[in-house]
């Protein structure tokens, strides 16, 4: 059994434009016996461009995915859809030169038993959270991300960087091909997994990410991240999914409080 929160919203800022962020959630069922894909991809190059593309990125991983054989390892499965989604975009452009440069990031993991597979390309997160600790598991392909990585900036400080916008990978027509970052690692029972757009983790602190997610089941906790990044403004789309795979009542419960609740680690694991 998992449990499920899902949320995304266009933000108060772009009230007026379509939302260029969509999420996807593919669940077994009597007709798909693999483990759940959780899919968060975000949009850009004009807002009518955007929403298709992310649109594209997500029809194309969740229908590559259920057409999928069951695996042994996820990991190569999980790059092969990531870039079927990059050469449907190309693809689509073809006939379409309007929106010749739209593209999207993306970010999906598949979880099965202990096993969290993770596949992103741009700047959509992924985070592991437990009561020690909210971790980031994904890679962000951004100017800004290497910075942090080099240890020249801080993570504080690339939520400010005036080049903080800047990715240094998306899936976009623009690129001739892609090399999405895929990574497999340890995911316990009483661990949930936060996927995002960078209209949440840009907007909210990870403090109040962490605190947020563990004091509430996942679908309030989803409703309540994008509320909290509206209250800051809402510069931008918003898109959050938490997943679990252990019941709500066994697992929510108010994170003890502590002094300097935990920075993100910006070193992604090996």
């Amino acid at each position: 059994m998992y449990e499920i929160g899902k949320a995304t919203n266009v933000g108060i800022k772009r009230k007026d434009h379509p939302n260029q962020d969509n999420i996807g959630v593919v669940l077994p069922g009597l007709f798909n016996h693999k483990p759940p894909l959780f899919i968060v991809a975000d949009g850009m190059g004009g807002y009518e461009g955007g929403a298709i593309a992310s649109q594209i990125v997500v029809n194309t991983l969740e229908h590559e995915y259920k057409k999928s054989k069951k695996q042994k390892d996820y990991q190569d499965l999980l790059q092969k859809i990531i870039i079927d989604s990059h050469n449907a975009i190309k693809k689509r452009i073809i006939n379409n030169p309007e929106i010749a440069k739209m593209g999207s990031t993306v970010v999906a993991v598949i979880l099965e038993g202990k096993n969290l597979y993770i596949g992103n390309v741009g700047d959509s997160r992924a985070y592991l959270i437990n009561k020690q600790e909210i971790k980031q598991v994904s890679w962000d392909h951004s100017f800004v991300g290497e910075l942090v990585r080099q240890g020249t900036i801080t993570t504080e400080q690339g939520l400010v960087h005036p080049k903080r916008n800047i990715l240094t990978m998306s899936i976009t027509a623009q690129r001739p091909d892609i090399n999405p970052y895929i990574n497999k690692i340890e995911c316990n029972e009483n661990d949930l997994v936060l996927l995002c757009s960078d209209g949440l983790w840009g907007t909210v602190g990870a403090d109040k990410i962490f605190t947020t997610v563990l004091s509430m089941p996942p679908q309030e906790a989803a409703d309540k991240l994008v509320e909290l990044a509206n209250n800051n403004s809402g510069p931008d789309n918003i898109s959050v999914i938490i997943a679990t795979k252990k019941t709500a009542e066994k697992i929510f419960a108010k994170p003890k409080t502590k002094k300097g609740l935990p920075e993100i680690n910006q070193t992604v694991p090996n």
